[in-house]
């Protein structure tokens, strides 16, 4: 009898495997009391509700539950109750049994059926993202002349995100424009159009997928200008020497009655003899600029 012990247990094993397993098969065999299932693949607690919609086949007493990726409930009975054979939908505001809100992750929603004891997890999950995103940015160059001569002609943003995010760029304090891709590294170019030359102030925020938007940098200044001359130079010899701010590899100038090309960023032009005020002229590319030259004796 010792003998067929463990042969009865092995047996009894066997049985209880096919059995489980028959049950098993017949439930999948079966159509799903729950079908039509909808939720969101991602949101942030902080700005709006999980939608969370099925339709049942027929009438069933339901209770609805959020887990974590470890399989523990996080959040009971979001829906419970007596529910007939239609698409319902119920909203989870992604917070725990605490009302806390819950750990960025991955989550999921499992519907009890009470009446027949089983438990339908949803074939997707949610993930729960209420965290920024972190932004690290470079501006370059901080001097730019959105002439068209592919010099210096744009300034560029450099970022990188902790996660794919929108750049959203800031002038002056006031909104931009925002990237078309989302990206967690990326260049944001500014191109100046239809500014006039001045100094202007650049700033970069960022918003995840989830819609969790980071609040602008700091503002890096940049200085848009074509030709640029202080506004006066004062000799007392027969030439001036004149510092000029410019990307172009030649401008033209004129000065009391005279002209000519030079090479900036160093100009030295002549100067008439007699004692008075005369008006320069530089330009390069379409633009000019003016300064007063003072000749005294």
């Amino acid at each position: 009898m010792k003998k067929l012990a463990p042969t009865i247990i092995v047996a009894a094993l066997l049985v209880a495997t096919a059995t489980a397993f028959a049950v098993t098969e017949r439930l999948k065999l079966e159509d799903s009391p729950v079908l039509g299932t909808r939720i969101p693949a991602l949101f942030s607690p902080k700005l709006a509700e999980a939608r969370i919609g099925f339709r049942l086949r027929r009438e069933e007493d339901i209770q609805l539950d959020v887990t974590d990726d470890s399989g523990v409930t996080v959040r009971h009975g979001i829906g419970t109750g007596i529910f007939n054979a239609a698409f319902h939908q119920f909203a989870w505001d992604g917070r725990n049994d605490a009302h806390a809100i819950v750990r960025d992750g991955r989550y999921h929603v499992q519907v009890k059926l009470k009446d027949e004891g089983r438990t339908i997890e949803f074939p997707k999950s949610i993930v729960v993202d209420s965290t920024a995103p972190t932004i690290d940015l470079t501006v370059k160059p901080r001097v730019f002349s959105p002439d068209g001569d592919g010099r210096s002609d744009r300034v560029d943003i450099h970022y990188r995100f902790d996660e794919p995010a929108y750049a959203i760029l800031y002038v002056n304090g006031t909104r931009a424009g925002r990237s078309y891709r989302k990206k967690p590294v990326g260049i944001y170019p500014w191109l100046g159009k239809g500014k006039k030359p001045g100094v202007y102030q650049l700033a970069l925020a960022a918003q995840d997928l989830a819609g969790n938007k980071a609040p602008s940098t700091r503002a890096f200044p940049v200085v848009l200008r074509y030709v640029l001359l202080k506004p006066r130079y004062v000799t007392h010899g027969p030439v001036v020497r004149v510092r000029v701010s410019t990307d172009a590899k030649k401008v033209h100038w004129r000065l009391a009655g005279r002209s000519g090309t030079a090479r900036p960023p160093k100009l030295v032009l002549p100067v008439p003899s007699a004692k008075g005020r005369y008006t320069l002229t530089v330009s390069a590319n379409g633009h000019r600029a003016r300064a007063t030259v003072i000749r005294r004796k």
